[in-house]
């Protein structure tokens, strides 16, 4: 990665300028989930001009982007993440340039759902036991609800870089699920399909709204940066992987690859990266997968996607 006038002397990516012993960020790591995200996000900071300011959403305390990295690339590193984490007091323990560059924002509402009222009127519903017409209705009009209201609208064109860390798959989808399997036993199956059929509905809603943020928070010839979680890698799926690395072209390879998506793919995760496809310019658009194997176990196909925005 290239070098910029504000990078302190002496002091490298992923370096703790206070001499202590430093997080592992992943900044060595080869091969593995975090090298991959590290070099999608590095071959996208070499095609911007100067890296001014960075946004990542869904970092967390301790997760996949090398924020000491970004922190000596950029000006200023804005960590957003949806819920408590840790950002704020490792990077004052830090010290140094770190401390000066990385600010978190904690509970950011990416949905706009909290200011609906969402999650209090679905669990009364619930707990009133209303009809799968009511919920279908009430879930469905959610979409329109939400769009009234502009999340982060004050960082409008602030950033020349915008990273998304696995937030698709995350966004209201899961925990809907979760919200509703207690009451599932109340309705019949075809009304379970029906309640079902408007979370999708609302669920890629979201997903569309989330791009368009993205679109929204990222200057004029930035990038946006995203990767999620596709395809679980199970008995029946596992099979997917095997075949791709046995796959000789590129071209080939690429294109199992998205026909993979289409047929075992997580929903979320392919439209929103089929949504966020169709809003960059094809010229230095990029596209990586990789195995994730996480810490609980659990293998997945993922990928990336990094380029511009188009006008």
């Amino acid at each position: 990665m290239r070098d910029y006038g504000w990078i302190p002397a002496g002091l490298g990516r992923g370096l703790n300028p206070s001499g202590e012993q430093a997080l592992d960020w992943g900044e060595h790591e080869f091969a593995t989930h975090r090298y991959q995200v590290r070099r999608l996000i590095e071959q996208s900071v070499e095609l911007l001009g100067i890296p001014e300011k960075a946004a990542v959403l869904g970092a967390g305390n301790h997760g996949d982007v090398n924020l000491p990295g970004l922190a000596a690339q950029f000006q200023q590193v804005t960590v957003i993440d949806s819920e408590d984490n840790a950002v704020d007091e490792w990077a004052e323990s830090a010290g140094g340039f770190i401390a000066s560059r990385i600010k978190s924002m904690n509970r950011i509402d990416y949905t706009a759902l909290d200011q609906v009222q969402y999650y209090e009127e679905f669990e009364e519903l619930l707990a009133n036991q209303a009809s799968a017409s009511a919920l279908s209705s009430f879930l469905r009009d959610c979409a329109f609800r939400v769009r009234r209201h502009e999340a982060l609208s004050y960082l409008k064109s602030a950033f020349s870089l915008v990273v998304s860390s696995g937030v698709h798959t995350q966004l209201f989808y899961v925990d809907a699920l979760e919200r509703f399997a207690g009451y599932a036993s109340q309705y019949s199956e075809q009304e379970i399909r029906q309640i079902m059929e408007a979370m999708s509905y609302l669920r890629n809603s979201l997903i569309t709204d989330y791009n368009q943020l993205l679109v929204r928070m990222v200057k004029a010839e930035g990038r946006i940066v995203l990767w999620t979680d596709v395809v679980l890698l199970d008995e029946k799926t596992r099979w997917v992987a095997d075949e791709l690395y046995s796959i000789p072209t590129e071209k080939e390879r690429t294109a199992f690859l998205f026909q993979s998506f289409g047929k075992y793919g997580m929903e979320a995760a392919v439209w929103g990266l089929k949504d966020m496809h169709e809003r960059l310019r094809p010229e230095q658009l990029q596209f990586h997968s990789w195995i994730w194997h996480t810490e609980s176990g659990k293998s997945y196909l993922t990928a990336g996607l990094s380029g511009r925005p188009k006008s």
